[in-house]
C-alpha cells in the first residue's frame, strides 16, 4: 500500500524556514529559555538579554517557547526583523544596514500593533504623531530618504507579518486565537504594499546622545509607559538580527550604541551572528549575554563518533510525528541518528534533511526510508555545503579537525567559515570547533582520534 500521503504530511511538517508549533517542540537540554524566564520572574529590574548562537540552531523556536510562556504575564511584542524586512519592507538586504534607532522605531510600531490586537487599545493620536515627527527629524539628520509616513499602514503591515509568524502572540482580546491571526493576514495583504518607511538607507550614523535619537527613544518609551501603566509590563522579543554577519554593523548596534538597551522594559534580542565569536562581545553593555549552542552530536574526544546530541533530534522527530500512525517505521532510529550527526547539531539542517528525504521517498513511493535514500539526500546536501570552498578553506578546516583541542585558529578565514556554517561551535568547558559533518564526508580529510600522522 502506498504511503505517499504520510510522506507528504512529513514533508509539510518539516519546513526548515518555519519554527515548530508548540505541540511539536522537543525539550532542548541546552535551551536558554528557562534561564530567561527566571530573569523575568525577578521582582526587581528589567532584564535585557542578548541571545547568541549559530544561525539555524533553533533560536527562534526557543524564543517562541519563552514568549508563549510569558504571554499572560507580560504584553509580549514579538518582532521578527528578518520576516519584517522580507515580507513588509520587501528589502531583506536592508536588514544588514539597520541602525539602532530604526530598531527602536520598529519596536514602537510593533507595540502599537500588538496593543491594538491583543488589548483592543488605541494610542492617543498625538503620541502617534509625535513618533512620526521624531522619525522624520532623524531621517533628515541621517540622510535617510524622506517618505510620507503613515503609522496606521505600518501597523497593519506589521500585524500582517505577526499574524503569519506568531499568531498565538497577537490573538485578539476576544480570544479568537489562530483563526484571528490568519484572517487578519488576508485582510491586510494590500497594506503590506504601502510600507513607506525607508529602512537601512541612512547615509550617516548618530551617537546615542544626539537629541534627535533621544527624542525618538523617548517617544517609544512613552508608548511603553502607557501600556505598563494601564495594563501590564511590556516584553520586547526582537528576532532576526542574527542574520547580520558584518562585525562593524554588529558593533554599531550593540558596542558603540546602548540605545536598544534603553527601551524602558524587559528586552530579549537575538544577537548578530558576527558577535558570536568576536572579542568585542565582551564590550557589550546593558545586556546579559546567553547562548544557544549547537547540540553536541559529535564527541569532543573523537568527533567522528556520535555524541549525546543525536538523541535530541530523535526526540524532535518523534514529537513532530507523534500523531502520525506508523511514523516510527518511516525512518529507523539508526538512520535518524545518521541524519542528526550530519546536521552538525543545527536544527534547521536536520529538519531540512527530513524534508528532503520525505520528498524523495514520495517520488519513489517507498514504505520506509533506507540507507540508499539517506545516502542520496546527504550527498546532495554535501555538494551544496561544499560550494565556494577553496583550498585555503579546506586546509584550515583540516587543521581544526585534526587539532586534538579543536580550537579556533587566529586566521581571518575562520570567521568566514563560521559565518557560513562550514565551521561549527560546540559546548564543553570551553567552546570547541569542528567542520560541518557534511564536509567530512568527502572534502575534509580527518584523522581518527589516536591515529598517527
Amino acid at each position: 500500500m502506498s504511503r505517499r500521503d504520510v510522506w507528504q504530511e512529513l514533508y509539510q511538517r518539516f519546513d526548515p524556514e518555519r519554527p515548530a508549533e508548540s505541540r511539536w517542540r522537543a525539550d532542548r537540554p541546552h535551551s536558554p529559555a528557562g534561564r530567561i524566564i527566571q530573569f523575568l520572574d525577578m521582582p526587581f529590574g528589567d532584564p535585557r538579554i542578548l541571545l547568541t548562537g549559530t544561525v539555524g540552531t533553533g533560536k527562534t523556536t526557543e524564543l517562541l517557547r519563552m514568549a508563549e510562556a510569558r504571554k499572560d504575564r507580560e504584553l509580549v511584542v514579538f518582532l521578527d526583523l528578518a520576516r519584517q524586512f522580507s515580507e513588509a519592507v520587501r528589502d531583506p538586504a536592508a536588514l544588514d544596514r539597520i541602525s539602532s534607532w530604526e530598531v527602536c522605531f520598529l519596536a514602537g510600531v510593533a507595540l502599537i500593533a500588538t496593543a491594538q490586537q491583543r488589548l483592543g487599545y488605541t494610542f492617543p493620536e498625538e503620541d502617534l504623531e509625535a513618533l512620526k515627527t521624531a522619525w522624520n527629524a532623524l531621517a533628515k539628520e541621517t540622510g535617510t530618504p524622506q517618505a510620507q509616513l503613515d503609522i496606521g499602514a505600518l501597523v497593519k503591515a506589521t500585524l500582517g507579518v505577526m499574524a503569519t509568524t506568531v499568531p498565538t502572540l497577537v490573538e485578539g482580546a476576544t480570544g479568537t486565537g489562530l483563526a484571528t491571526g490568519f484572517a487578519l493576514s488576508g485582510a491586510i495583504t494590500g497594506a503590506v504594499t504601502k510600507w513607506m518607511a525607508p529602512l537601512g538607507l541612512s547615509k550617516q550614523t548618530l551617537p546615542d546622545q544626539d537629541s534627535h535619537v533621544q527624542t525618538l527613544l523617548a517617544r517609544v518609551n512613552v508608548l511603553v509607559a502607557q501600556i505598563q501603566g494601564e495594563f501590564r509590563r511590556v516584553l520586547f522579543v526582537i528576532d532576526g538580527l542574527d542574520r547580520i554577519r558584518d562585525i562593524q554593523r554588529a558593533k554599531e548596534l550593540f558596542v558603540d550604541s546602548q540605545l536598544i538597551a534603553q527601551l524602558a522594559c524587559p528586552v530579549v534580542v537575538c544577537a548578530p551572528f558576527a558577535l558570536r565569536h568576536h572579542p568585542s562581545t565582551a564590550a557589550v553593555r546593558g545586556f546579559d549575554p546567553l547562548a544557544l549552542v549547537n547540540e553536541p552530536v559529535l564527541r569532543h574526544e573523537d568527533p567522528t563518533q556520535h555524541g549525546d546530541g543525536v538523541h535530541f533530534f530523535c526526540d524532535l522527530f518523534a514529537k513532530r510525528t507523534q500523531d502520525i500512525e506508523g511514523a516510527e517505521s518511516l525512518i529507523s532510529r539508526p538512520l535518524l541518528e545518521q541524519l542528526a550527526y550530519r546536521s552538525g547539531g543545527r536544527a534547521r539542517d536536520f529538519v531540512r534533511f527530513v524534508r528532503e528525504l520525505a520528498r524523495e521517498a514520495w517520488l519513489q513511493d517507498v514504505s520506509s526510508a533506507n540507507e540508499e535514500l539517506v545516502r542520496k539526500i546527504l550527498d546532495q546536501q554535501r555538494r551544496l555545503r561544499e560550494t565556494g570552498l577553496n583550498k585555503g578553506h579546506i586546509e584550515l578546516l583540516e587543521e581544526i579537525a585534526n587539532d586534538p583541542a579543536h580550537q579556533l585558529p587566529a586566521n581571518p578565514l575562520a570567521q568566514d567559515l563560521l559565518s557560513y556554517q562550514a565551521l561549527l561551535p560546540y559546548p564543553n568547558e570551553s567552546e570547541w570547533f569542528y567542520p560541518h559533518p557534511l564536509l567530512t564526508m568527502h572534502l575534509v580529510r580527518v584523522k581518527r582520534a589516536g591515529s598517527t600522522p
